[in-house]
């Protein structure tokens, strides 16, 4: 071991880490999150270990490709993107729809935009837009540490997480609508 592999060479280790870095933010979650629904792992190439992602090649078998990336940036990588799983381990109990000022850019409409609470806990925003002829939806978690701010900081995180374009809800849509701070719990 050295210091690019603090926790050795098995990438369990590293997706038990990952697994606590993402249950802080989400409680409901499960390690098979991560441990089924990963391309990464750890393998020696030219003599030295290096962290990989697997991508399928067209004969069906997979194929190694060296991550220059360290501990830090491997185990993010291995935490972050589990939406769809997320979603599906904890439905959704009540929500509200929220009102945008803006719901038209150029060709795009805003069809819905929901907070909602789930039955394991937690809230999410989702997101529906589209135009004539494409369109699609986005659910975006709200990590729990968001919860132990301000209203005003809350707000803040929260546009960063879900960034008001113009056509989306904005800063002002949700100050606006006072169901929503009760809602989140404000």
């Amino acid at each position: 071991m050295n210091e690019k592999f603090p926790y050795g060479y098995d990438v369990n280790a590293y997706i038990d880490k990952a697994f606590e870095q993402m249950k802080a933010d989400f409680p409901w979650a499960k390690r098979e999150m991560i441990a089924e629904n990963t391309n990464l792992g750890i393998e020696k190439m030219d003599g030295e270990y290096q962290y990989v992602s697997y991508h399928s090649q067209y004969d069906g078998t997979l194929k190694a490709y060296k991550e220059d990336v360290d501990c830090e940036e491997f185990l993010r990588r291995l935490a972050c993107g589990h939406d769809w799983e997320l979603e599906r381990a904890n439905p959704v109990k009540d929500r509200i729809d929220v009102e945008a000022t803006n719901t038209c850019s150029g060709d795009w409409y805003l069809e819905s935009y929901q907070i909602r609470k789930h039955q394991l806990g937690g809230y999410s925003a989702h997101v529906t837009a589209g135009n004539r002829s494409a369109g699609g939806s986005r659910t975006f978690f709200i990590p729990a540490s968001y919860f132990k701010l301000s209203w005003e900081e809350f707000l803040d995180k929260y546009l960063d997480l879900v960034s008001p374009g113009s056509f989306y809800v904005s800063r002002a849509d949700l100050e606006r609508d006072p169901r929503i701070k009760e809602f989140l719990g404000f």
